[in-house]
Order: structure tokens, then C-alpha cells, then sequence
């Protein structure tokens, strides 16, 4: 006869040195944070998950920060400020059923993501002209260098190429590099006084990118 370390109580069989009750309240079926920080686009309520925009629901986003730890473990959640995580399942090495609750509470931090950046951003300090095509990576590179750098930029499309509208001179520089990087190129630089502020002249970048075929 064995005895459950915990309880004392005695049983043949134990479970890391607990009976089955003690072991069943000692141990969870899944980890969650207590505190969980959730980016939200203000614009289209897309939610940033690493580097990545989703067009998610918060249980989906919650269900990615979750160890299951049981085995046939299911979840559903029930979502207000405070989100509560109910979970139900077993442990392993335990054929009892167990139920457990979960509280989590979210923080919320307001963004704008960059599909709606390009959208709605009017305030722009350098304009890149690109006459010719650019592919879709193109593009996804553009978008990783403007979220590395925390910056903003809308696209349109015009007769032979793109006008792209840069948040900052740097980022701006930081995609022309990329394009003179990838293609033959003939870029133009020029400025244009925007404004004047405490008696400083205010400038924007007009960056001219012809990409020329070999």
C-alpha cells in the first residue's frame, strides 16, 4: 500500500508520488499569461500578431498563447475585459475528468496597420516616383522595411509605375537602396518646400526611380 504525500491518503496507485485527487488539483490541463498584450488595427480591427497583421478573432489570438499540458483537452472561451478560459480534459496518467477555469486580462494597444497606413496616411515626407513594374515581392519587402523601421506609406498606382508616399525621408532612402540594390535603375533626386516652421524651410523628398530593362 502506497500513500499520497500530500493528503496521506492510502491507495495502490500514485501519480508523481500524489493520489489521484491531490495530483488532479495539483497540476493543470493548459498555462495561459495572466496579463496578455493583444495590437489592434483602430482602422479594420486586423490584430498584429509578431510581425504579421491577421484578420483574426481574439479566441484565435488567445489560443496561440496557450500550452496544453493535458491530453483531449478542450477549450472555449468567454470574452469580455476580463476573458475567461474554460478548459476541460485530462491530465496524463489520470483518466478523471477535469474542468478548470482560467482568467486573463487584456491589454489593448491601438495601431494602425500598414494595409490601412497606405490607405489613410496623408502626411508623407518623401515621394518615390517608380517608373516600371514591381512584383509582389517587391512589394512585401517595401512593407518589411517599413515595419522594421515603425514607419507608415500608401501606394497608388499611376500610367507606368507606382507613387509611393513615405512617412520619412530615411525611409525613403532606405527603399530607393533596395530597388537600386535589385534593378538597373536611373533615379532622380529633387525637393519641394512643403512649409515653413519658426522660420525653417521644410522640404520633401521627390525621389524619380526609372527601372530600366536590360
Amino acid at each position: 500500500m502506497k500513500f499520497c504525500f500530500l493528503c496521506g491518503k492510502k491507495t495502490e496507485k500514485l501519480i508523481k508520488g500524489y493520489c489521484e485527487n491531490c495530483y488532479n488539483k495539483k497540476f493543470k490541463l493548459i498555462e495561459i499569461p495572466k496579463e496578455v498584450l493583444v495590437t489592434i488595427c483602430s482602422k479594420c480591427n486586423k490584430i498584429k500578431e509578431g510581425n504579421k497583421w491577421k484578420d483574426i478573432e481574439i479566441n484565435e489570438f488567445l489560443r496561440n498563447k496557450i500550452k496544453i499540458l493535458g491530453k483531449n483537452v478542450k477549450i472555449r472561451f468567454e470574452i469580455n475585459d476580463i476573458v475567461k478560459v474554460y478548459a476541460k480534459g485530462f491530465l496524463k496518467d489520470s483518466k478523471n475528468l477535469k474542468g478548470e477555469v482560467h482568467e486573463v486580462k487584456l491589454k489593448i494597444k491601438k495601431e494602425v496597420c500598414l494595409e490601412c497606413s497606405r490607405k489613410y496616411s496623408d502626411y508623407y515626407e518623401a515621394l518615390i516616383q517608380i517608373r516600371g513594374n514591381l512584383t509582389n515581392d517587391d512589394i512585401n519587402s517595401i512593407d518589411d522595411i517599413v515595419l522594421m523601421k515603425k514607419g507608415s506609406y500608401r501606394i497608388e498606382e499611376v500610367k507606368g509605375g507606382y507613387d509611393l508616399f513615405i512617412s520619412s525621408k530615411s525611409l525613403g532612402e532606405k527603399i530607393t537602396e533596395l530597388l537600386r540594390k535589385k534593378y538597373k535603375t536611373e533615379i532622380k533626386k529633387s525637393y519641394k518646400l512643403i512649409t515653413s516652421r519658426e522660420g525653417k524651410n521644410i522640404y520633401r523628398n521627390i525621389i524619380l526611380i526609372r527601372i530600366l530593362s536590360d
